[in-house]
């Protein structure tokens, strides 16, 4: 598993891309807490089939930061949504778009084994999707040693 701090004033999704990418992730999950300076979540417009922009111009908490790592093109792709709130505490969500300026995150990354899933445009929704609908483990069944870390461990 990976942990660490992310730079100040970094791109969230960059910074997130170079740990992955730096590290030899290609399948994973991610999991990211702390503070960004601005935000920019994406509502995705099932109609129009486009990402409506939500930014947000101000300091927001990070409540939730979830996601994984895939391939796109042949490279690492992170896909993270996030819960943001303001300084009222109000919640907003969405899926992570690129300028989310970063004033103090600390991120985990958990590599997983077997192939990693890898990203296609999917006509019907207009996203990129993984190409399976299933990415089974290299060894049917069981866990890798870091996964069976930490979730054995108190």
């Amino acid at each position: 598993m990976l942990m660490g701090k992310l730079a100040h004033q970094a791109d969230l999704i960059e910074a997130l891309t170079d740990a992955a990418g730096a590290n030899g992730v290609r399948a994973g999950a991610v999991q990211v807490v702390g503070a960004l300076q601005k935000a920019k979540l994406g509502f995705y417009d099932q109609w129009r089939k486009a990402y409506r922009e939500l930014p947000f111009e101000r300091p927001m908490e990070i409540v939730s930061g979830m996601g994984n790592v895939s391939l796109r093109d042949g490279k690492p792709f992170i896909h993270l949504h996030l819960a943001l709130s303001d300084d009222e505490g109000k919640v907003f969500g969405g899926h992570a778009l690129g300028g989310c300026t970063i004033f103090a995150a600390e991120f985990s990354i958990m590599p997983l084994p077997g192939e990693a899933p890898v990203r296609v445009f999917d006509e019907t929704t207009g996203l990129y999707l993984w190409e399976r609908a299933i990415y089974p483990t290299e060894a049917s069944g069981e866990i890798s040693p870091e996964l069976a870390r930490a979730l054995l461990q108190p």
